[in-house]
């Protein structure tokens, strides 16, 4: 559905489509990390009335809930649709531009009659997440986008009025002014929105990657938990001495004070609104058992009624603090404390309120690294705490570029910063693998060298950050420090290249370098190990890790690609540090990583799942799989022994339909949140977790015999679809509960994707009471080769069962690829033909594509 009129050619395809990319790729936005939480004191009446209503919800039967993430979307879009069919002229830019400046200057008009302070905290208390202490706010609203902006335009809007007071607000008319902003507010980021849409260049193929950027500037924050966040940037700032030594030096004060100072400017407003909530609740319950007990009292009723407006529109002194307020909270030394607040001060200098909503809906947000609203009373405000976790890294980093000397020790020390913890996290859920940082190694440097292939003689030299193998898989990981600039935060293309060119590009070409080299020549020869064998290994696995948070970008692979940005033969799991550390410490068993790692690097995933994080992502693959479905034509021409596709299995291939996920991360943020970072866990928040598998048994016990193949065996067993995993687990008793003399077997072939690499054998056999062991073992092995060399099928496993004892004996792998002896050469001749085998359709062929509505049909069927 095209907006007409909106673009000409319009590149990104102004169309409903394209905005619920866009508002999808934000969506985090409404979904934001939950960082406002008050005190909310009860006293006797308002707990019994809680009781009464508790009572009363129990009572009623539970009704469907729409998703509340969904409905927001639904609702963001429906209105911007109806902007896009405002546009009716011939040039849409114009009436857009126009439309911009018409709703800023509306709204200027109405909020210079309000003092600046006062009016950024009511909006504080109406677009901020709230909830009672030791509970997690959870909520699908936007919230810090919206007291950003007003903000700004509240902040230059009276520095343009001039100095002259304004009559004084009347009473509640400020918070009836806030509760009709949102939607005022909302109109301006939209139409800001519109203008990127219409101003886009169409031949610009980051034109979308652009928009996912900016979009993300404006609306998204907490990417990552700024528990975590804020736990990286000390490590980084501080973990240096000569770095910290020269922030104290130079600035007067280092990383962990200006966090203390921001932290405090945040906690002593919020003490502060819980002294107005304590003081309004026991001030009306004064009044009201004065008016119970007959004795009415004026004076009483009129505090009552001061409370409430004092809770609501607080005097500025009740809504800021004072340095020395921040002072006697940290401890710290005043000059400290000032030095803190001059750098992280907010400077709109002479900005008129055009200008800053302008930088703002552009990407470059003028509170992103200076934060504190300083009044001309000295008095300091803080919009809100998600706000200091950008500031702190980004203002300190912006200094140290200045100092070359000590920038170099800093930007050596964040490299290896995130080699270390990319280490530690990737060693949690690979177990016994072996892991080699830093290898260096050698390359053709030539096309003679390269035809030779003779890695003895190869001269050119590289390096890699990370080759970790276990049995038959290999992951190569690379690691980018660097950062999106201001720059490419604002939407310049030409910058956004050359900084995904060296966050991403770089990071899949090297990655991709080292896994042709492996491929090519079945191992690598390495500076300080020489020649490293590594014919055993049979899929191979490319990882970027990013410390920048960029989840709007690192989950929008397809574009990616689209950008060339990526090749479509070398696509790596592009992931951010925080991301990486919290996917693998919700991962249960190793197996579910590595499927995960399969399924994300599938180049369909980002065409046929849109998310706004990978943690979405990650959370849908718990759930549903995060499975897509491949060309049933294509799989036949990797399988060849497979029968023809029937016409239901095309038909459901052609008629798939992308899914379009909205927030999952509200369970995974109350078990963060009420778990201690030392590993204590709260009852009360489960851990997210994968849809429990019948085989899970079976996988552990894969990993517990350290069975060669374990990991990449037990992630094959986990790959299927649930009713075809229940199938799995029976295949044993099932042969066992009919025993044979002779024993009994039943092989199936796995074609779990359109590379033949990928297809595996499984065998269940079972071995008779009395038979040779060594016999049994042999036979059964040499059919397993011999069999996957008939199939054309690069890895198999045997699980062996002891008919009189129904214990699994066994698991035999074998990644065997060659030729064959003779003795197995002769032995194919006795094989059944693949036509005879039962057909194998793909294990996940069954399971749902679309996104909250199928995913949850299918939770039932489980």
């Amino acid at each position: 559905m095209t907006a007409a009129g909106l673009h000409p050619r319009p590149p990104t395809r102004l169309t409903a489509d394209s905005c619920r990319k866009w508002l999808l790729c934000n969506a985090k936005s409404f979904a934001g990390r939950p960082y406002f939480v008050v005190k909310c004191p009860m006293g006797s009446r308002t707990k019994r009335r809680e009781a009464r209503n508790k009572r009363h919800r129990r009572s009623v039967p539970e009704t469907l809930v729409l998703d509340p993430h969904a409905q927001v979307i639904a609702d963001s879009l429906t209105t911007m649709t109806t902007l896009m069919s405002s546009f009716t002229g011939d040039d849409p830019v114009s009436e857009a531009d126009a439309a911009f400046a018409a709703a800023i200057e509306e709204f200027v008009v109405e909020v210079q009659r309000f003092d600046a302070m006062r009016l950024i905290e009511v909006a504080r208390q109406r677009f901020l997440p709230m909830a009672r202490e030791g509970e997690i706010p959870v909520t699908a609203e936007a919230g810090a986008v919206y007291v950003e902006l007003l903000a700004l335009i509240a902040l230059t809007a009276r520095q343009e009025a001039g100095t002259t007071a304004g009559p004084e607000a009347g009473f509640q008319e400020m918070s009836h002014f806030v509760s009709s902003a949102k939607e005022e507010l909302s109109k301006v980021l939209y139409l800001a929105q519109l203008r990127s849409f219409a101003r886009a260049d169409p031949t610009d193929k980051l034109a979308m990657v652009s928009l996912f950027i900016r979009g993300a500037e404006v609306w998204m924050r907490n990417p990552s938990y700024p528990e975590m966040v804020e736990e990286t940037n000390l490590a980084l700032l501080d973990g240096v001495e000569s770095v910290r030594a020269a922030l104290q030096a130079q600035l007067g004060f280092d990383a962990a004070d200006a966090i203390a100072v921001l932290n405090a400017c945040h906690d002593l407003q919020q003490d502060r609104l819980n002294d107005r909530i304590e003081a309004m609740g026991n001030a009306v319950l004064d009044a009201m058992a004065a008016e119970d007990e007959g004795r009415a009292d004026r004076q009483l009723t009129e505090q009552a009624m001061l409370s409430v407006t004092s809770m609501f529109e607080p005097p500025a002194e009740q809504a800021t603090v004072t340095i020395d307020d921040i002072v006697a909270h940290t401890s710290l030394p005043e000059e400290c404390v000032r030095a803190v607040v001059e750098r992280f001060r907010l400077d709109l200098g002479t900005d008129s309120p055009i200008d800053v909503v302008e930088a703002f809906t552009s990407g470059r947000n003028p509170l992103r690294t200076r934060p504190l609203i300083v009044g001309a009373d000295g008095r300091l405000m803080l919009p809100h705490p998600a706000l200091n976790v950008f500031a702190v890294r980004e203002n300190l980093e912006e200094h140290l570029k200045k100092t070359a000397p000590v920038w170099s020790q800093y930007a050596k020390h964040r490299g290896d910063l995130l080699e270390s913890r990319t280490h530690a996290a990737l060693e949690r859920v690979l177990p016994g693998a072996r892991f080699r940082d830093g290898v260096e190694y050698y390359l053709p440097a030539s096309d003679d060298e390269a035809e030779a292939a003779e890695p003895s003689k190869y001269t050119k030299r590289a390096e890699g950050d990370h080759l970790i193998v276990l049995d038959d898989v290999a992951i190569i990981v690379e690691d980018k420090a660097v950062a999106l600039s201001a720059l490419s935060r604002g939407g310049k293309t030409a910058r956004i290249r050359t900084d995904l060119t060296g966050i991403i590009t770089k990071a899949a070409e090297q990655a991709g370098r080292m896994r042709d080299a492996i491929e090519r020549d079945g191992g690598l020869r390495t500076k300080n190990e020489g020649w490293i064998d590594f014919s055993q290994i049979r899929e191979i696995h490319t990882i970027a890790v990013s410390l920048d948070d960029i989840s709007t970008v690192l989950t929008a692979t397809a574009e990616l690609v689209r950008a060339g940005l990526l090749a479509e033969g070398n696509i790596p799991w592009t992931v951010s540090l925080h991301d990486l550390e919290l996917i693998t410490e919700l991962v249960a068993r190793p197996a579910e990583f590595l499927l995960y790692l399969r399924r994300r690097r599938n180049p369909d995933v980002t065409v046929m799942f849109h998310a706004p994080d990978e943690m979405d992502l990650f959370l849908y693959f718990f759930e549903a799989g995060l499975w897509v479905e491949p060309d049933p034509v294509q799989v036949r021409a990797a399988f060849p022994f497979l029968p023809k596709p029937a016409t239901a299995e095309l038909r459901r291939y052609r008629t798939r339909k992308p899914a379009f996920l909205t927030s999952r991360t509200d369970a995974l943020d109350q078990w963060f949140h009420t778990q201690g970072r030392d590993g204590a866990r709260s009852a009360l928040a489960p851990k997210p977790a994968m849809v429990p598998s019948p085989l899970a048994p079976l996988v552990d016990e894969l990993q517990s015999r350290n069975v060669t193949g374990w990991l990449s065996i037990g992630a094959t067993l986990l790959s299927g679809a649930t009713d075809v995993q229940h199938k799995f687990a029976r295949h044993g008793d099932e042969l066992l509960d009919s025993p044979s003399p002779k024993g009994r077997s039943l092989t199936v072939p796995l074609t779990a994707s359109v590379d033949p690499a990928e297809g595996w054998l499984f065998v269940w056999a079972t071995r008779p009471a009395g038979a040779d062991p060594h016999e049994t073992d042999g036979r059964l092995r040499n059919y397993l080769r011999a069999k996957m060399h008939q199939l054309d099928l690069p890895r198999g496993v045997v699980f062996l069962y002891d008919q009189p004892t129904r214990k699994l004996l066994d698991i035999c792998y074998d990644g065997h690829t060659g030729p064959l002896d003779a003795a197995l050469t002769a032995s194919l001749s006795t094989l059944r033909p693949p036509s005879e085998l039962h057909r194998s359709i793909h294990p996940n062929a069954k399971r749902p594509q679309g996104g909250t509505r199928n995913a949850a049909r299918h939770k039932r069927k489980r």
